[in-house]
């Protein structure tokens, strides 16, 4: 079976320190995807920025982005 890996502007979902966090990726790497989160999710996690980087196989894909 195939491992499909999210694309740029695809919705994400994935696990963080017990939250269920939602994201939106921006960049697409060999083994992980950057992710824009929202501000409040950011806080939470005590991050200083609202961007996160998420391995491969550590989320799942919500909705995909439609333009190519």
């Amino acid at each position: 079976m195939a491992i499909r890996h999210a694309s740029k502007g695809d919705s994400i979902l994935f696990s963080r320190r017990g939250n269920e966090i939602e994201g939106k990726v921006f960049l697409v790497r060999d083994n992980s995807v950057l992710v824009d989160i929202s501000a409040t999710d950011a806080f939470l996690l005590g991050l200083e920025s609202s961007n996160t980087v998420v391995a491969h196989k550590n989320y799942k894909i919500l909705k995909k982005n439609k333009r190519k």
